[in-house]
Order: structure tokens, then sequence, then C-alpha cells
């Protein structure tokens, strides 16, 4: 190897000897002398341009998302018959508050909130105490919400939850929709929809029952 000299030249020849030594001792050699501009340069280019293209991906999924949960449709053809429904979601605990306020904004009143823990995709860590972990199964802490409401106003709490709820990541959560037999007020002892209707909720606005589930 070459004595290097000190001069205008001397980041020319420590680049020339790393990639000598590299091809004769093989990439680690390489990979311990990566200081060289060119190859900096090169990486931060290539990372932009990744993190670029990862957030134009991102946009485009939520763009594409926001579009679809606009006009999502729940199927309800098997319960003819059925005037009220149960919408049970899971949800994550930090986006429980902005899920609530978008529902009351839009006229559902009543409703359930609890918390829950629960296995899906998104998995979840053992509990640790002294050391050591416990637990059968990984869980998540997740809120649950619960929403008993006309059948016309199931799209509408569905539409409201998905939208609020959304953060495009592993883990969002479920809604489910299951029939309900009836309702029962217990203050009053009114069943059907004098029971279910709260004062100036959705039900109170503009009568617009029957033309709802249309939308």
């Amino acid at each position: 190897v070459r004595s290097i000299t000190p001069g205008a030249d001397s980041h020319q020849d420590r680049a020339s000897m790393f990639l000598t030594l590299s091809a004769a001792t093989g990439h680690s050699a390489l990979a311990k002398h990566t200081r060289l501009p060119v190859k900096t340069s090169v990486g931060r280019a290539a990372t932009r341009s990744a993190s670029r293209a990862r957030h134009f991906s991102i946009r485009a999924a939520t763009g594409q998302s926001e579009a679809t949960h606009k006009t999502l449709r729940v199927d309800l053809t098997a319960f003819p018959n059925v005037n009220f429904f149960k919408v049970e979601a899971i949800v994550r605990p930090w986006r429980l508050d902005t899920v609530v306020h978008d529902l009351t904004a839009a006229g559902i009143l009543g409703m359930t909130t609890s918390s829950v823990r629960g296995a899906g995709v998104q998995g979840g860590t053992r509990e640790r105490y002294q050391g050591t972990e416990h637990g059968l199964v990984d869980l998540v802490e997740k809120s649950k919400l619960e929403i008993v409401c006309y059948k016309a106003q199931v799209n509408t709490v569905v539409r409201t939850i998905v939208s609020s709820a959304r953060t495009g990541e592993v883990g969002d959560g479920k809604i489910f929709v299951s029939p309900v037999a009836d309702v029962v007020r217990v203050r009053t002892g009114e069943t059907g929809p004098a029971a279910e209707r709260m004062a100036d909720g959705m039900s109170d606005a503009g009568n617009i029952l029957t033309s709802m589930d249309s939308e």
C-alpha cells in the first residue's frame, strides 16, 4: 500500500485506498469507511425519494378511503321487518372522543362507551409483573361504543364512525351491526320508537326517518 501525502489530492487518495481494500477484503471494509461525500449524497437522495413516494401513497390511500366511506352502506336486507339495530364499534381509545363528538354533531345522542381489551390482526403486548410475562394471549387496549338506532340511521352512524376513527393503520377497529327486537324506556315504560327517541336527536331533525335510508 502506497503512502498518502497530505495535500489537495489526499481525499482522492483515501477514497482510492478504501475501494482497493474493499475489493481485497470484502464488503465489511467498505462498510467501515462509508464517509465518502458521493456515497452520502446518493444515500440521502434515495432516502428522500423513498420518503416522498411513501407519503404520496398514504395520501392516495387516504383519499380513496374517504371517498369510499361516504357511500358506505350496510346490508340489512336479511331483516326487512326489524326497526332497530345495534351498532357496536371497537376503536382506538385516543380516537373515541373524536368519534363521540362527530356522532353528537350528526344528531346521534344516545350511546354507551366502555374500555375493553381484545385480540385481532394488530396483536398486542403481554403484561409484565416483577419481570415475568403473564397472559395466554396478547390483548390490546380498545374502546367500545354501542349505539341502538333506527334502521334508517344505521348508515349514517356507521359512516360517521368510520370517518372519525380511521387512521389507515392496522388496528383501527371493527364495527358490528345486529338487529334489536325492541327498546324500552325504564323511566316511563315506553316501548318502540317512543322509547328510542332522543330530544333534539336525529329523529327530530325534520322528521326524515323514512328518507334517510335512501342516502
